[in-house]
């Protein structure tokens, strides 16, 4: 009797077929891994940015904040009514003759028999001088709360602004890691051809010691590129709070090749910035105004209107029998005459700020039209460059068609073959950055064109709402 005992053809195919099912399960959780691999797309960080960033919500805070004091200021140009009243235990301390001593507002200063008093008094006042006065003070509130509004505008832009700058290097630091990787490789296929080579006496030793030094170099570069990729990483989330890593797919920024042309003086008006700088100036315009109206006199309607008992015996016959006793209204008119003159210099201070406001409005417009004109010349002078890496791109994809030829025929070594695709990945490589660098440029412009699109298009809408 055999001690091992045959494999079965049916068992055989049965382990064989286990097998195939387990690879294919593993491959089919690698590629659900690589499906579920984190995305960095531009709309979205700016977005996390946006949401993220705690200067942006003090902004939002303080529009809130300007907005209460409005609508503080607003309810001052109501008329005021107030109704009080009083409930005591009057005890008389002055031994002379009651009937001589009168009260002064139904309030005792003597003479009266001790007694339980009630009274009930309603009060209104209005200020017509409000209209000129108040009135004024309220616009300028309207006027802070207004700006505030496009001060938070503005420090969204900045945001934005910084985080494409940001996303761009970031998109740029992946570039040059990745074909610098490429390109490591080759060279390292290099070296190899020519120890070969120089093992049998074709190359020199000193081309070896070059490819050699070569390959450090890069690897050094390759080391620093990945030091400011995670710097990189690391800045961008101080501004979105997500956390990157070094397998996260990064996607490229949008390059369209041309920027519209642009009205300058168009996009200034309608920029966040100098929308800001106006309604200031509406805001301390209006304060102007209201500090020299101060110096007019005050104005006011009022009215009393009374209520009132006594009872010597206790509370509850004073209040029972309270009634109607008096009622008052008059017009009330308050001169000032005299204050040292601080309601004038207070004017004067304020007329200064118009004047310093007007030099702020003239600063943001040429600060606004340098960004933009910095922009365009920036991106025109880098497009006649792209134009060039992208020329010698196209010269290098033919010449390795041709080689591919050549080498089929015998006529180019495949070391010739890596030292020009080797030349071709630098120049790839720098026609790739070149172009995000112009994509950049692109959303720094359409920031600049339109604000208000521009979040449109980035669901940015909420960003200073309130």
């Amino acid at each position: 009797m055999p001690l091992i005992r045959p494999i079965r053809k049916g068992c055989l195919l049965s382990d064989r077929k286990s097998i195939i099912l387990l690879i294919v399960a593993l491959l089919l959780f690698s590629l659900n891994g690589l499906c579920h691999a984190d995305v960095l797309v531009h709309k979205d960080v700016v977005s996390d940015a946006l949401r993220h960033s705690p200067t942006l919500r003090m902004k939002i805070e303080d529009v809130k904040i300007s907005d209460a004091q409005y609508r503080t200021s607003f309810a001052g140009l109501l008329p005021t009514i107030n109704i009080s009243s009083r409930a005591e235990r009057y005890e008389n301390l002055d031994p002379r003759n009651t009937a001589t001593i009168e009260t002064i507002g139904n309030e005792v200063v003597g003479g009266y028999q001790s007694a339980w008093r009630s009274s009930v008094n309603l009060t209104g006042q209005y200020y017509l001088s409000h209209w000129y006065k108040k009135r004024y003070e309220t616009a300028y509130y309207k006027g802070l709360k207004d700006a505030g509004i496009h001060q938070c505008e503005t420090e969204a832009k900045k945001i934005i602004r910084e985080v494409t700058d940001i996303y761009g290097a970031v998109v740029e630091s992946k570039i040059k890691y990745d074909y610098s990787g490429r390109i490591l490789t080759d060279l390292k296929h290099i070296l190899k051809i020519k120890k070969e080579a120089f093992g049998v006496g074709q190359y020199a030793f000193e081309d070896v010691l070059k490819v050699e030094a070569d390959v450090t170099a890069l690897e050094r570069e390759i080391v620093k590129i990945k030091k400011e990729l995670i710097d990189q990483y690391h800045r961008l989330s101080a501004y979105t709070g997500g956390s990157y890593d070094e397998n996260v797919i990064i996607d490229h920024l949008l390059f369209t090749g041309e920027i519209a042309p642009i009205d300058e003086k168009e996009a200034v008006a309608a920029s966040p910035e100098y929308r800001m700088r106006l309604k200031e100036m509406e805001a301390i315009r209006s304060k102007t105004i209201a500090a020299r109206n101060n110096m007019l006199p005050d104005i006011s309607v009022y009215g009393r209107y009374d209520l009132f008992n006594s009872s010597p015996d206790n509370i509850n016959a004073s209040l029972n029998d309270t009634r109607p006793s008096s009622y008052s209204a008059g017009v009330l008119i308050s001169l000032p005459l005299f204050d040292g003159g601080a309601r004038y210099w207070e004017w004067r201070k304020n007329i200064y700020e118009i004047q310093k406001q007007e030099e702020n409005i003239r600063a943001t417009m040429e600060e606004s039209n340098k960004n933009i004109r910095t922009i365009r010349d920036g991106y025109n002078n880098l497009a006649r460059t792209y134009q060039h890496y992208k020329k010698l791109n196209d010269q290098y994809s033919k010449m390795i068609s041709i080689s591919k030829k050549a080498q089929a025929l015998g006529e180019r070594s495949h070391l010739d073959m890596l030292e020009l695709e080797k030349d071709m990945l630098a120049v790839e490589r720098d026609m790739k950055i070149t172009e995000q660098t112009l994509a950049v440029y692109e959303k720094q412009m359409a920031l600049e064109m339109d604000y208000n699109k521009f979040l449109r298009d980035y669901d940015g809408n909420w960003t200073c709402s309130y």
